[in-house]
């Protein structure tokens, strides 16, 4: 970058009056007319003339010829700080042209030889790990195959658990098992009366209904609810009824011609004496003999009268 200042002769800091003064008497000198040789030197001070006169180009230029000038500084400081000299006498360069020849020389076989080893150790770890993998999987199969028939001859000796049906009735609300057995279920919807059974005997319930001629109706009832019996007759019903767990229709009771019983805790009862119905009736049947009822065996519970 140009410095005007320098071209036109004054310091940096000089007035007006002062470029002025400079530029009127370098024009003296390289103007065109008195001097053509000095031609482009007048260019360089009219530019300088110019830029220097006016304010606004000034101060621009100010700002710019320090910011050229600070850096142009910090360079040339940077340079001379990592500029080194260097001087070597005939000793240094003969110890220097033995550590290149032998010690430096040496030095790069060493690493050489390092860097094969080192991947040639790596190879060996290798190679041994893929001949070590498969004896160490055929001891396992081998202990494996050792150990099997000792296995084999403890499991004989193990008991096998009983193998158990699953613990779900065959019945649901509102079937009538033992209908076909006694006969058909008898409808009278001319009386329409209605008999409610509360199951409270912490069991299931089949209850079967009689007359003295004919067999009625048979409902099942699961524990803890009930079941309403509608369109009964108006004569009186003599009432068995069986209680248990877990009702199966392949379950054969004793001695008697029907499928289906409870597979556990059965009982039988019987109601003593006819019971008449009215418009409103309601049975609960508790654990154990109910009043009115009495105990009897499977036999008599499935005798047809």
């Amino acid at each position: 970058m140009a410095n005007y200042y320098e071209i036109l002769g004054v310091h940096s800091g000089a007035s007006f009056a002062e470029i002025k003064s400079a530029f009127r008497r370098l024009a003296k000198v390289y103007h065109p007319d008195k001097n053509p040789v000095g031609k482009d030197h007048f260019a360089k001070i009219l530019k300088a003339y110019e830029t220097l006169s006016d304010p606004k180009l000034k101060s621009m230029y100010d700002y710019r010829l320090d910011y050229n000038l600070t850096i142009n500084e910090n360079y040339s400081a940077s340079k001379s700080s990592n500029t080194k000299t260097w001087s070597f006498d005939e000793k240094e360069l003969k110890r220097r042209k033995y550590y290149d020849e032998h010690i430096k020389k040496y030095a790069k076989t060493k690493e050489t030889y390092k860097q094969a080893t080192e991947g040639k150790k790596h190879y060996n770890e290798f190679k041994y790990i893929l001949f070590a993998t498969p004896i160490a999987v055929g001891l396992f199969l081998l202990i494996l195959n050792l150990a099997s028939p000792a296995n084999t001859e403890l499991k004989k000796y193990i008991p096998e658990k009983e193998i158990e049906g699953p613990r779900v009735t065959s019945l649901k609300m509102g079937d009538a098992p033992y209908s076909n057995y006694f006969g058909r279920n008898k409808f009278d919807t001319i009386a329409d009366l209605s008999l409610t059974v509360k199951n409270n005997t912490g069991k299931e319930v089949i209850v079967c209904l009689f007359t003295k001629k004919r067999f009625i109706r048979s409902a099942y009832i699961q524990k803890g609810f009930y079941a309403q019996i509608n369109e009964l007759p108006e004569d009186s019903l003599i009432i068995k009824y069986c209680t248990g767990l877990i009702f199966s229709y392949s379950l054969k009771p004793l001695e008697v011609e029907v499928f289906g019983a409870f597979k556990e805790k059965p009982e039988f009862f019987e109601s003593k004496t006819a019971t008449a119905l009215n418009s409103i009736n309601e049975l609960t049947l508790q654990g154990g003999i109910n009043e009115g009822f009495t105990k009897i065996d499977e036999t008599k519970f499935f005798t047809k009268d």
